[in-house]
C-alpha cells in the first residue's frame, strides 16, 4: 500500500503536469482541443470553468459541427445537447458552416430550436445537414407521428449550397415540392420520416441532381415512385408498407432492398418491380433496364402477409437485378425462389455476374443446403469469380466434424443438371464452424470450381461449440478436398480468426440484418 507521503507527491505531480498544461496559450490549446472528439472535448471542462470556455470556442471554430458522437450522446440529455449545440452556433456567429450534424432524441419541446439551427446553418452556407431526431427501440406499429419535428413549409424555399441532406424522426408533409432549396441535392436520406408516396414523388422530382436516395423504416410509403436522371444510388430498409417499386433511373449503379414487397395474387397486370433505364449493347436483360453494377437483395420476414391474397415479389426483384456483376442475396430470399421455381417456369440469367455473396440466415436444416445448391442449378453464373458465403453469428448446429469428414461421399448434393464453375478463382466463408452442413455446402462448391486459387475459411471468435484448434480444422476441411478432388490440389486454403483476416472482402459489407434496432 502506499505511504500518504507518496500519494502526496503523486498528487502534487499530477497537478503540476495539470498546471503545465493550461498554462500554455489559448491559440495552442484550441489546436489540442480541435484535434479530440467532441466527448473528450467536453470532458475537459472537468478541470476548470476556463476549459469549458475553451472547448466550446474550439468547436465553434470549426466549419464541420458535428454533435454525433455517440459516446457524447449517451452522456447528455436532451436539454444538454442542445444548450450545447445553441451555445456553439451562437458562439460561430456569422462565420462559414460546412455542415452541421445533430443526433438528438426524443426532441420533445426542442423543436424550434432545432429548425433554427437549420436555418443558421442554411444561411451560412452548409452543404451537409443530417439531423436525426428518430426514436430508438420502439415498437414497429407504434404510432410515433406526433412526437416527429414537423419540417415547416418555408424552410427550404429559398435557394441554398445544401448538396447533402439526412432527415431522421421527422414529417415532410408540409414540405414543397417545388422547394429551391431541395433542387441543389446530391444525396437524400429520410429514416423514420412521414411521408406519403406523393409528397416523396414530388420531392425527388424536384432535386434534379440526385445522386442517392436512401428511405429507411418509412412506413407510409406503399406505392413508391422514384426517378432521376442521375439517380447512381438507391437503398430502402424496412418500408414495411410497400407494396410495389418503381424505379426510373437510367444511370442506377447501385441498388438495396431490405425488407418485404407484398403485392396481391389477384393482380397479375402489374409488375411488383419495375426499373426503367437505358440499357446497353451487351445486355442480354430488358433493354429497358439499368446497367446495375451491384445489388443487395435481404427479406425481412416482417409486415402484415396474408398467405392466401398476397405474395412475395423477391423473385420479381431478383430478376430485375440479376445481370448485375454483383449481388448479395439471402437464404430467405433463395427459398421464396426455390418456391416459385416449383410452381412456375422461372428463368434467371446472371450473365454477367462476378462475385456473389450469400447471406445465410441459417444452415441448421439440410433444406438450407439443398437452397444454396439449388440456385447454382438454375442460375448457372457463366463468369462467377468470387463467392462470399456468410453463415450465421449464432449457429444452433452442434454436429461439428472434427475428428474426420462428416458425410460420406454418397450425401453429396447431386444436380439434374450439373454446371461447372470455371471462372470461380476465390472463395471465403465467414462464421464457419466446420458443422456437418457448412462443410456439405463447402463440398458442393469445391467440386465444381476446377480452378480455385484461394478458399479462405474465418471462424467466430472463440465460442462455446467452436473448434478452438484451427490446425484440426484445417486438417477436416483438407480430408474434404481429398474426397471431393482427383486432379492435384494448388488452391491455397487459410483458416483464421476474423482479427486475422487480411483477405478481400465482399463489395457488401454492410449488413442489414445485423441492425438490431426496431423499426418504429
Amino acid at each position: 500500500m502506499e505511504s500518504s507521503t507518496k500519494k502526496r507527491a503523486k498528487a502534487m505531480g499530477a497537478s503540476s503536469e495539470e498546471d503545465r498544461l493550461s498554462g500554455l496559450p489559448d491559440d495552442v490549446l484550441h489546436t489540442i482541443l480541435g484535434g479530440l472528439s467532441l466527448k473528450s472535448a467536453v470532458r475537459t471542462g472537468a478541470l476548470s470553468t476556463r476549459w469549458v470556455r475553451l472547448w466550446i470556442h474550439a468547436v465553434a471554430a470549426s466549419a464541420v459541427l458535428d454533435f454525433t458522437d455517440r459516446d457524447f450522446v449517451r452522456g447528455q440529455s436532451p436539454a444538454q445537447i442542445a444548450a450545447t449545440v445553441a451555445r456553439c452556433i451562437a458562439i460561430h456567429g456569422a462565420a462559414p458552416v460546412d455542415v452541421l450534424r445533430v443526433a438528438l432524441s426524443p426532441v420533445g419541446a426542442l423543436g424550434q430550436e432545432v429548425l433554427e439551427w437549420i436555418v443558421a446553418a442554411l444561411g451560412r452556407g452548409a452543404r451537409e445537414v443530417r439531423v436525426d431526431l428518430a426514436e430508438r427501440c420502439v415498437l414497429v406499429n407504434q404510432d410515433v407521428r406526433k412526437s416527429q419535428l414537423q419540417i415547416p413549409a418555408d424552410l427550404f424555399l429559398v435557394e441554398n449550397s445544401l448538396a447533402v441532406l439526412s432527415l431522421g424522426g421527422c414529417s415532410l408533409r408540409a414540405v414543397r415540392p417545388d422547394a429551391a432549396g431541395l433542387a441543389g441535392l446530391t444525396s437524400l436520406s429520410l429514416d423514420r420520416v412521414d411521408v406519403t408516396d406523393d409528397a416523396l414523388r414530388d420531392v425527388v422530382s424536384g432535386c434534379r441532381l440526385l445522386e442517392f436516395l436512401s428511405l429507411r423504416s418509412c412506413h407510409l410509403l406503399a406505392s413508391v415512385r422514384v426517378g432521376g436522371e442521375r439517380l447512381r444510388g438507391l437503398e430502402i430498409v424496412r418500408c414495411l408498407a410497400m407494396r410495389d417499386l418503381h424505379v426510373a433511373a437510367p444511370a442506377l449503379e447501385s441498388f438495396a432492398l431490405h425488407g418485404d414487397i407484398l403485392y396481391s395474387r389477384d393482380d397479375y397486370l402489374t409488375e411488383p418491380v419495375v426499373f426503367v433505364g437505358k440499357g446497353t449493347s451487351r445486355s442480354t436483360w430488358n433493354a429497358d433496364t439499368p446497367e446495375l453494377r451491384d445489388a443487395y437483395l435481404s427479406h425481412l420476414g416482417f409486415g402484415e402477409y396474408d398467405p392466401v391474397i398476397h405474395d412475395f415479389a423477391y423473385s420479381c426483384a431478383l430478376l430485375k437485378v440479376a445481370h448485375a456483376r454483383i449481388l448479395t442475396l439471402c437464404s430467405k430470399g433463395l427459398l421464396h425462389i426455390d418456391v416459385e421455381r416449383n410452381c412456375l417456369e422461372l428463368d434467371v440469367d446472371t450473365p454477367n455476374l462476378e462475385e456473389l455473396q450469400v447471406l445465410m440466415d441459417s444452415i441448421s436444416d439440410d433444406d438450407d443446403v439443398a437452397l444454396f445448391a439449388g440456385f447454382f442449378e438454375l442460375t448457372d453464373p457463366p463468369i462467377l469469380e468470387r463467392l462470399f458465403v456468410r453463415f450465421p453469428a449464432a449457429c444452433n448446429d452442434t454436429t461439428v466434424g472434427c475428428s474426420g469428414p462428416a458425410t460420406g461421399e454418397d450425401e453429396d448434393i447431386v444436380l439434374e443438371e450439373e454446371i461447372t464453375l470455371d471462372h470461380l478463382t476465390f472463395i471465403k466463408m465467414m462464421n464457419f464452424r466446420g458443422t456437418t452442413r457448412e462443410l456439405r455446402l463447402l463440398r458442393f462448391v469445391l467440386r465444381r470450381a476446377p480452378v480455385l486459387e484461394q478458399l479462405v475459411l474465418v471462424t467466430p471468435e472463440k465460442e462455446e461449440g467452436t473448434p478452438g484448434d484451427h490446425g484440426q480444422l484445417l486438417q477436416i476441411v483438407q480430408e474434404q478436398v481429398s474426397v471431393t478432388r482427383k486432379a492435384p490440389w494448388r488452391a491455397h486454403i487459410t483458416v483464421c480468426r476474423p482479427r486475422e483476416d487480411d483477405s478481400r472482402s465482399p463489395a457488401h459489407t454492410k449488413y442489414y440484418h445485423d441492425d438490431h434496432e426496431h423499426s418504429s
